[in-house]
């Protein structure tokens, strides 16, 4: 039985059939074997079923969430350790290895996922999404739920990466038609596994359009009324078994698995879950593929004869990428072939003026290149307001005006921290400032966006003083307004403040609410505005703060 691709390549097939909505595509299915030298560490297990010989079949899902263009082994903490150890892990030829192994050792059918943020990293900003891809598909992944970071270069790169392999995307919720998206994804599919007739769709992070370079490509805000079309097209076309693929996070598959009824088995992404068990929610699976590629997640279901999950029999194990794992050689020739072609730094754009990022230049006052970034994240997300500890830029060194590499803004951004949005009033905000205030020469004193200030460090705070001596609000087009202290606003901050109160900043936590992770860094902010603009340059300051005191009079110390 042969079939063609949207490439016009043919492929053998047995035992898959497919049926889509406007395209079809077939999964690259490997010749080679190679035993597997690794180990296995199951994390927890989920098994209440009786023994597998009562099920009429098995079946497996395997995968990964946000890779983030993590293609080389990585030094991170192990997920599943509750020593928090870190060790060398991930690396697509080691996930390979995996794949094929799982493949060998079962006559079941075996179903790769990807839940998206694939496309990012060094691989990405050289390829464009070609080795990330042909890297993936070369392992065994069947099926992509893309991510928003995969928009990064935009719809078009996307695009054409896709249509430089066979696997298929999913694009459920995205309004892609007249795009040059509309023939690189589906709305939905079926397979055909062993006479199991399996349909599969995708959800997209809510915030897609404000923190994502869409182009004409629109979201359907309505994610339960997509999910339930979605759930009755693929019944009506005889799914036994439906899958969503998400990219909203796990707090999100839950309301989603809450509020749908007919999901069997959701592998969410976008949060960076492992979780330590397979969850569930009514009768929904649910599962996440975690971060980077250093661990692959595995999901066992027994099927009943007529090829429906059997309740309790669900057993889940997490499988860490481990550097004992021997990588598969293919994958790992053709792997070497493009770093081979990586330069030692990937030029991303330019800028016209030196950015400087010593601490003095950070900690003391108003800082250009905070301006800059501080301002890009808060044109990106919409908010009223960005608050950056000073300690959040990293480098301590003045770059030079000229080319942009990926490496300087990883020097720059070496926390990664996420940007969180959360809302909070306008008299909370001021004691945040107070705060920052009392941090001026440290790595706490804070970087603005939205607002302009005027700061007495030598005067005392308490209940009958204030270091702040004035405060505007300034709205987009320039124009200013008095702080409201009741006033909802929304704001745009770090993880490092928001989440775990750091530099002693617990207001974030105590007073924020609606806190929401955009799974989003500083530095991925920065360099998608560089791919999209190419020349970004910090401008002069703006008097957005002002210190009524002279620098000499305290102290930079010199903390982290």
């Amino acid at each position: 039985m042969r079939a063609e691709s949207r490439h016009g390549r043919t492929f053998n097939r047995s035992t898959h059939s497919i049926d889509m909505k406007k395209t079809t595509f077939y999964s690259l299915v490997f010749s080679c074997s190679l035993f597997f030298t690794g180990l296995f560490f199951s994390v927890s297990i989920a098994d209440l079923s009786a023994s597998p010989r009562s099920a009429a079949k098995q079946l497996t899902i395997i995968g990964t969430g946000d890779l983030q263009g993590r293609l080389d082994p990585v030094r991170e903490f192990v997920p599943g350790m509750a020593s928090r150890k870190t060790a060398v892990t991930g690396g697509i030829s080691r996930i390979a290895t995996l794949i094929k192994q799982i493949r060998q050792e079962t006559q079941n059918p075996v179903i790769v996922l990807s839940s998206g943020d694939d496309l990012m990293g060094r691989y990405f900003h050289q390829f464009k999404g070609k080795a990330i891809f042909t890297l993936m598909e070369m392992a065994g992944y069947d099926i992509l739920g893309l991510g928003n970071h995969d928009f990064d270069g935009g719809p078009g790169v996307l695009a054409e990466a896709l249509e430089s392999v066979s696997m298929i995307a999913l694009c459920s919720d995205l309004q892609v038609e007249g795009t040059v998206m509309e023939k690189s994804c589906s709305p939905y599919l079926i397979r055909n596994y062993q006479g199991i007739r399996i349909g599969f769709f995708s959800l997209m992070t809510r915030n897609f359009p404000v923190i994502t370079s869409t182009g004409k490509i629109k979201l359907s805000i309505d994610r339960k009324n997509t999910a339930r079309k979605m759930v009755s097209l693929l019944r009506k076309k005889g799914a036994r078994i439906i899958i969503a693929v998400t990219h909203t996070g796990n707090r999100e598959d839950h309301k989603l698995a809450g509020e749908t009824t007919g999901i069997d088995i959701i592998f969410g992404g976008h949060s960076h879950d492992y979780t330590a068990t397979v969850e569930q929610t009514g009768d929904t699976l649910i599962v996440n593929g975690g971060e980077k590629g250093m661990a692959l997640v595995r999901l066992d279901v027994n099927l009943d004869s007529s090829g429906h999950i059997i309740p309790d029999s669900a057993k889940y194990t997490l499988l860490p990428v481990s550097a004992s794992i021997a990588p598969e050689k293919r994958v790992a020739d053709t792997l070497k072939h493009y770093r081979d072609q990586l330069p030692k730094a990937a030029i991303i754009g330019n800028t016209l003026k030196n950015w400087d990022l010593t601490k003095t230049a950070l900690r003391t006052g108003e800082s250009p290149v905070a301006d800059l970034v501080t301002d890009t994240i808060r044109t990106r997300f919409n908010a009223d307001i960005v608050l950056f500890n000073s300690g959040a830029f990293r480098g301590n060194t003045s770059y030079p005006a000229g080319p942009v590499t990926d490496t300087m803004i990883a020097e720059i951004d070496e926390f990664e921290n996420d940007i969180i949005l959360l809302t909070i009033k306008g008299k909370h905000l001021l004691q945040i400032l107070e705060t920052s205030a009392g941090k001026l020469g440290t790595g706490g004193f804070l970087q603005v966006s939205g607002i302009r200030l005027s700061i007495s460090p030598a005067s005392p705070a308490n209940a009958d003083s204030s270091r702040i001596k004035s405060i505007k609000t300034v709205d987009p087009d320039g124009s200013l307004h008095p702080l409201d202290p009741e006033r909802d606003y929304l704001l745009a901050t770090n993880d490092f403040l928001a989440l775990h109160g750091g530099d002693g900043y617990g207001q974030f936590r105590q007073y924020g609410h609606d806190i929401r992770n955009t799974y989003s860094t500083m530095g991925s902010i920065m360099i998608d505005r560089f791919l999209r603009e190419q020349t970004v340059s910090p401008a002069k300051p703006d008097g957005r703060i002002t210190i009524l005191r002279s620098k000499s009079q305290f102290n930079l110390h010199h903390d982290s």
